[in-house]
């Protein structure tokens, strides 16, 4: 993978949280065409249609980077490594994971010459877990409010 994908410029990233390849491959066209760097299986998609999807993307866009928003909690490098032989460019695990699993998921990164995502959401200290995750050896650190969180209304 090249290292120009970590160089700190700017990527726009899509995340595909629709849940079938029958609506997810129309968006990613249309958003390949328009210049997004990144695709993102995200994680309805994953849930509705597996392994399947991220193989599918890869195998359309080779060329371009495809992140698996698994949202991992436990068992980091099965889930990572399944993933990355998927075809995978990037796997994301939780902040909130055990350390144990956060460092898994890194190894299998850097067994599969991959990177590994780390989402802060709902973090006490999203400062002080990004730290935590970059000393772990996560490649890169996202701040991310849940679609529930966006939505809620008192009330």
């Amino acid at each position: 993978m090249p290292e120009a994908l970590l160089d700190g410029s700017a990527k726009v990233q899509l995340s595909l949280d629709l849940q079938t390849m029958a609506d997810a491959l129309p968006t990613a066209e249309i958003a390949v065409r328009a210049g997004v760097d990144w695709l993102e299986v995200g994680t309805p998609l994953i849930l509705g249609e597996g392994l399947h999807a991220v193989a599918a993307l890869h195998e359309k866009y080779p060329s371009h980077p495809i992140i698996a928003d698994l949202k991992t909690m436990d068992a980091g490098y099965l889930e990572a490594e399944m993933m990355y032989r998927a075809g995978a460019t990037f796997v994301v695990v939780m902040g909130q994971a055990h350390e144990h699993t956060i460092r898994e998921a890194v190894r299998a990164a850097r067994a599969y010459g991959r990177y590994t995502m780390g989402d802060i959401m709902l973090c006490p200290d999203k400062v002080a877990t990004a730290r935590t995750m970059e000393t772990l050896g996560v490649d890169v650190v996202i701040v991310h409010t849940g679609l529930d969180e966006r939505h809620w209304e008192i009330g």
